[in-house]
């Protein structure tokens, strides 16, 4: 497989995906609220494909339906219409049906924020208190602007750098803003090679590594690790230090 969702790509692999997800289900691995067996959808392949989506699609049918049996009348009638939508609205956040092509690996973050997302809503104080699948638990959290590492030769940009001092950045599942201004609805956090030369000499921190931030296949800031306490961020042409908020 390319990686990349295509609508091609569910013509002519969805046979395989969904044997292998009936049988993943056999095995008794992760199942998802639907019969993989019976899925056409490309969202569905992709939930059916995967572990992971699979419990969290399972895991959010059983917290609406609980949620439901509270509900009567008139709210049980706008929560299955809310859901309604929810479940429609999956492919076109997550970039699953549209052109150009999103990477697989993008949809799939995408999605597992969205029905994470999902989760806390139904099950307030239950769904959001997870752990995030991305593994980048670390950089999750308020972060201050401390320094500038390297400022712009620019005059006016160096100004606008120093602006940012002091300001407060955080990093989250969902959603999160850059100091630039551009916002993601569902992030996705990824291992990078290491520092490119933009961030200057970094002999310093020998296990320094690069995380990029990205949104539906679009890089939006790539985060260099310095320690658990301090990283750095590449906006534009300056780059800043940044540490942690406890």
């Amino acid at each position: 497989m390319t990686g990349v969702l295509k609508r091609s790509w569910l013509a002519c692999g969805a046979l395989l995906i969904l044997a292998t997800a009936a049988s993943a289900q056999e095995d008794d691995e992760a199942e998802p609220s639907f019969d993989c067996t019976a899925a056409v959808a490309p969202v569905e392949a992709l939930i059916c494909a995967d572990t992971g989506l699979a419990d969290l699609d399972r895991k959010l049918a059983e917290s609406y339906h609980a949620l439901l049996a509270t509900r009567v009348g008139e709210a049980q009638m706008l929560l299955r219409e809310e859901q309604r939508a929810w479940a429609d609205s999956r492919a076109v956040s997550c970039g699953v049906e549209g052109d150009p092509a999103i990477e697989e690996g993008d949809a799939i973050g995408c999605l597992i924020a969205f029905y994470r997302a999902r989760i806390a809503e139904l099950q307030p104080g239950q769904g959001g208190n997870a752990a995030p699948p991305s593994g980048y638990g670390w950089l999750m959290g308020d972060w201050t602007i401390a320094a500038i590492h390297t400022a712009p030769t620019d005059p006016r940009k160096a100004d606008a750098a120093r602006a940012q001092l002091g300001r407060t950045m955080r990093f989250a599942e969902g959603p999160v803003s850059t100091l630039g201004g551009a916002s993601c609805s569902f992030p996705r956090y990824s291992a990078e090679p290491a520092p490119g030369p933009q961030f200057g000499d970094l002999s310093d921190y020998p296990t320094a590594v690069t995380v990029r931030l990205s949104c539906v296949g679009i890089a939006l800031l790539d985060v260099v690790r310095l320690t658990d306490e301090k990283i750095l961020i590449g906006e534009g042409d300056a780059v800043f230090e940044l540490e942690h908020r406890r």
